[in-house]
Order: C-alpha cells, then structure tokens, then sequence
C-alpha cells in the first residue's frame, strides 16, 4: 500500500494560522470594527461541518 506524504510542519503550521485569525477576530471584536454578529455571519461556514471518511469503503486512487 503506498503512503501519503504530508509536508513536514503542515499541522503545526495550520494550526498556527488558525490560532493568528482567532486572534485577529478577537482584536477587531474589541476595537468595534466588527460586531459579533457580523463575526458569526463571516464565520457561520464553518460551523456544524462534520466530515467522516469510510476508509473501508473508500477506493483507492493510486
């Protein structure tokens, strides 16, 4: 079965960049640039995505 290869630092590096835009949502938050409302529209698709893979019953691509 052939792997996958993943960049080295992807997950570390993603999750970095998830944690800049929280804290870039929370800055713009208490300034009043946004309202958290319009915080919630600008992320709303986000939210309730739930993702599930079926590895049994995937096919294979390679």
């Amino acid at each position: 079965m052939k792997r996958v290869q993943v960049e080295k630092g992807l997950f570390e590096r993603r999750k970095a960049e998830k944690q800049k835009a929280r804290d870039e949502d929370q800055r713009a938050l208490e300034s009043g640039k946004v309202s958290r409302d319009e915080l919630q529209r600008r992320n709303a698709h986000f939210v309730g995505m739930k993702v599930r893979l079926e590895l049994d019953r995937a096919k294979a691509i390679w």
